[in-house]
């Protein structure tokens, strides 16, 4: 980042035409699109529960519980022990179950057993993967926004017949903040007379919203706009190059144990170091992840660590990465 503030992390700010070309690679006309991945689920679990009967649905004990919280709204939630580690045994789940298994961190999901389920993925870290499995996915779902520098948007594929989606998006005055967010956020990297309090303010206003509505809306015009001609191979090339040097870069390190995958730079944490590291990073202005609370609110642990991902996406050249490491070994010795 060739700019007067240097931070890693944190949400995506308002983007340069130079990640746009005429046309984008990627052909959305597919896809049921709407303004987050939380409504795609919501929708599809709508259509199967009025056309389907469906009555209940298992989802992974690591997962985004907000999206949890949603589905239970409508219909009954099972959840089975699964972490980005886990082995998904599918002869465990009764015949013709519908599941959800999430591609973790954009990684294949590891699966053993066979059975009649109906399967649903969650492809949110990495929409564009393109994994084979033993059994063949009856839909794929989820967030945009999470990956991709637009602010809002999620997507099912396939698409349904009846979807209760709304025909029009969520009101301007909703989308303007986030819009405002986002360039505020960019006038701040680039050194301009901007508080932080106030796009975080604003950011924080959009994701509070997102949680206290079971109302389905599309992705917005302006957005979907902004996808026909973002260039989303650049974006996925830089990542990957990225995610490259900083796992060779400690491909042999005694310091941290990093769970390799497609879309962060993650490594495990023992939970009484994790506070004191989290700290550490912040004070450097990286600003780690950690997905995601348990159902309870507490700290999902995974054999008694916590799993720390930080962003190495476009926004970030290798300047950038040499700076990241040299802040994460100072931390790590320091243990």
């Amino acid at each position: 980042m060739k700019n007067d503030r240097w931070e890693m992390g944190s949400s995506f700010h308002e983007i340069s035409t130079e990640l746009t070309s005429n046309i984008s690679s990627v052909f959305w006309s597919d896809c049921e699109l709407y303004l987050s991945g939380r409504y795609a689920i919501l929708d599809l679990v709508l259509y199967k529960k009025i056309h389907e009967n469906l009555t209940e649905i298992y989802l992974p004990s690591y997962y985004c519980h907000d999206v949890t919280r949603l589905i239970e709204s409508q219909i009954k939630v099972k959840l089975y022990e699964c972490s980005p580690i886990s082995i998904v045994d599918l002869s465990l789940f009764p015949r013709d179950a519908t599941v959800i298994i999430v591609e973790y961190m954009g990684n294949k999901v590891r699966t053993i057993g066979g059975n009649s389920l109906k399967v649903i993925i969650d492809k949110t870290h990495n929409p564009l993967s393109n994994f084979s499995y033993s059994f063949i996915p009856e839909f794929q779902f989820g967030s945009l926004r999470k990956i991709f520098p637009i602010g809002e948007g999620g997507f099912l594929f396939p698409k349904l017949y009846f979807s209760q989606k709304k025909s029009s998006s969520i009101n301007e005055d909703s989308l303007k903040s986030l819009k405002t967010a986002m360039h505020l956020k960019k006038e701040y990297l680039h050194g301009r007379d901007v508080d932080k309090k106030d796009f975080l303010k604003e950011f924080n206003a959009f994701e509070e919203l997102l949680n206290n509505t079971t109302d389905i809306y599309n992705i917005s015009e302006d957005t979907l706009a902004l996808l026909s001609i973002l260039d989303v191979d650049t974006l996925h090339d830089h990542k990957k190059k990225n995610l490259n040097f900083l796992y060779s870069h400690y491909k042999n390190s005694k310091f941290i144990k990093c769970f390799k995958n497609n879309s962060f730079f993650s490594f495990f944490i023992l939970l009484e170091k994790y506070a004191h590291v989290r700290s550490k990073l912040i004070d450097n202005n990286v600003y780690p992840i950690v997905l995601w609370p348990n159902y309870e609110g507490d700290i999902h642990l995974i054999n008694g660590c916590v799993l720390v991902s930080l962003h190495a996406d476009f926004r970030y050249n290798l300047h950038d990465l040499k700076k990241l490491t040299n802040i994460l070994d100072v931390i790590f010795c320091e243990l």
